[in-house]
């Protein structure tokens, strides 16, 4: 078996809105409601509680960024939409 074969990973900022919430409940949320998006394996490295909601730093795997690439960085969080976008990447329309 070769390197490729190893799931690959990046870094993404999440932003949640509302309610300050446990940060399992927030990936358990997107997984059930955007089909095909799979948190079972994302990482949380980060966690930073703001007034009008929660941001964090995660490690997600290829698979996912593709599926949300999909969804416009913006799925469906039970809450609102949250807003994802890679590391280091601005989101389209933003400077």
């Amino acid at each position: 078996m070769g390197l490729d074969a190893l799931p690959t990973y990046k870094r993404v900022v999440a932003w949640f809105p509302g309610p300050a919430e446990d940060a399992q409940w927030y990936l358990l949320r997107l997984r059930r409601l955007n089909q095909g998006l799979d948190s079972r394996h994302w990482r949380v490295y980060e966690r930073k509680e703001e007034p009008n909601g929660v941001g964090l730093v995660l490690s997600i795997d290829a698979a996912s960024i593709t599926v949300l690439a999909g969804l416009s960085w913006r799925p469906f969080s039970g809450v609102g939409k949250a807003t994802l976008s890679l590391l280091g990447v601005m989101p389209e329309g933003k400077k």
